[in-house]
């Protein structure tokens, strides 16, 4: 039986990027039928002889792109003789299966982000929260940039993923895109684990990140001093809205909650114990864990201002996040406070100020947060831990 095979080479215009290039996608026609697939390069409309098929011009980068192109060609033919050899009936998607590698399928690293976002948006509410999942969407998007930008490739296999990756990417979202190492290490961690997934689901033999050790970066905690927080706490605002934006923070002071589940915050979350001590017991957004923060007294003192007990449904009067944080702009600037707010400095307050300077035991105060593991509390607060070792080094001292 004779086919008709035809290849055909592209501009795919309606998939122009950010920079005005476009990929150039490759068409395999087989007995009238169609098998499309990106060749990952891309070029400007302008460098492209349609008539041809090919880059114009003679420049280093045309003789590349030419050349990719022509191996294309050749692999497609190849792939075609050797169905054509074996068997009589065979279709374009054998012959596409049999050019990409031996008639296995090859994942790629966008496949194998696809198929973890795709199965994390599944668990949203349930596993993760939406944030997580939007966290992942943004990641994939700065690897698929890292890809066109390192390589000039839409795409990258699996198995051609090397060590040298990571610390290209690293390289990559440090100079081009500005990030810090904090920023960084979170974005290579997150790749990590699609790799890990990856090989469980047999796409790839091992792990070839195993060997990566994660650059060190000791980020600063910023937090009101006692003194910052005395300041705040009896301060007259004389704007009524700068005042409410005041409250909430100060609330979060001394809870530690973060501003989701402030913002949360009911009278379904508060519990009394059988020693009288009301608790908040509710589900951090951030981790999905549980939490218990035992009710202090000017945590308490906020929420009778607003109407407990007497009030149904939220606690506080929460705002927005975005406005939340561009008030308390204001409310540091009219309070003579030089600290530049936001609303997770009250969860570090809490932590350093509120526990950790009052000598509670870090045991306590990773429990207290909401942290699975009481390393996590260290490493994130690690001078306030040392600065509260020194007080009972000396109380010890004066002992013996």
């Amino acid at each position: 039986m004779v086919h008709n095979i035809h290849i055909l080479f592209f501009l795919y215009r309606s998939k122009t990027n950010e920079k005005g290039t476009m990929p150039i996608f490759c068409r395999l026609t087989l007995d009238g039928k169609r098998k499309q697939f990106s060749t990952g390069f891309f070029l400007k409309e302008d460098s492209w002889n349609r008539q041809l098929q090919r880059y114009r011009g003679t420049s280093v980068d045309a003789q590349h792109v030419n050349s990719g192109l022509e191996t294309i060609r050749v692999n497609l033919i190849k792939a075609y003789d050797a169905i054509a050899k074996e068997t009589y009936t065979f279709t374009v998607e054998s012959v596409y299966n049999r050019y990409a590698g031996n008639d296995r399928e090859y994942k790629t690293l966008v496949q194998a982000f696809e198929y973890h976002n795709e199965k994390m948006k599944e668990l949203v509410g349930k596993d993760y929260v939406k944030a997580t999942y939007d966290k992942f969407v943004v990641i994939q998007k700065h690897v698929e940039d890292f890809i066109q930008s390192a390589y000039n490739l839409s795409d990258y296999q699996l198995v051609e993923i090397k060590l040298r990756f990571l610390q290209d990417l690293d390289h990559y979202l440090k100079v081009e895109k500005g990030h810090n190492q904090n920023t960084i290490n979170k974005v290579i961690e997150r790749v990590k684990k699609v790799i890990k997934i990856a090989v469980g689901n047999g796409w790839i033999a091992s792990d070839p990140f195993i060997l990566y050790q994660k650059k060190k970066y000791t980020k600063e905690v910023v937090f009101l001093s006692s003194q910052e927080l005395k300041k705040l706490e009896v301060h007259k605002f004389a704007q009524e809205r700068l005042g409410v934006v005041r409250d909430c923070f100060i609330f979060s002071c001394y809870t530690g909650l973060a501003y989701n589940e402030a913002a949360l915050l009911s009278t379904e979350h508060l519990q009394l114990d059988d020693n009288g001590i009301l608790w908040i017991d509710m589900v951090r957004q951030k981790t999905q864990r549980p939490i218990a923060v035992p009710v202090l007294p000017k945590a308490m003192k906020i929420l009778k201002k607003y109407g407990y007990p007497l009030n149904e449904g939220l606690l506080l009067p929460v705002i927005s996040n975005q406005k939340m944080n561009s008030y308390l702009k204001e409310v540091a600037e009219v309070a003579g406070i030089n600290v530049h707010l936001t609303h997770h400095i009250a969860r570090k307050t809490f932590a350093s100020t509120v526990l950790l300077n009052n000598d509670i035991p870090v045991e306590i105060v990773s429990f207290l947060l909401g942290h699975s593991k009481t390393t996590t509390t260290e490493q994130h607060y690690a001078k306030v831990v040392k600065d509260s070792v020194i007080r009972h080094i000396k109380k010890l001292n004066k002992k013996l």
